[in-house]
């Protein structure tokens, strides 16, 4: 598999795993700043990633971003979301 053919197969199971988090968010209580957050972050990685040439940098930010907010109601709603750990694994490999 080439360089390039790696690239998008990451990035479209990236996509899959942003989406599949995002189901798992309707745990979170409705209004909750920690869900306003996190829907925010999550819009802006989804934004990243939906650019034509999403730029490593950018991704990587908004990962950091969605990270910080997800550990913090993580132990209360999301109990060690098999998702937050995929998606930081596939963005460690861009």
């Amino acid at each position: 598999m080439s360089e390039q053919q790696t690239s998008r197969f990451d990035h479209q199971r990236l996509l899959e795993m942003v989406g599949e988090f995002e189901l798992e968010l309707q745990k979170l209580p409705a209004g909750s700043q920690e869900a306003a957050q996190l829907h925010e972050d999550i819009a802006r990685l989804k934004q990243h990633l939906s650019a034509p040439q999403p730029q490593v940098g950018a991704v990587q930010d908004s990962w950091q971003s969605l990270r910080r907010a997800a550990d913090s109601v993580e132990n209360t709603v999301l109990k060690d979301s098999p998702y937050i750990t995929e998606m930081g694994r596939i963005i460690g490999l861009l």
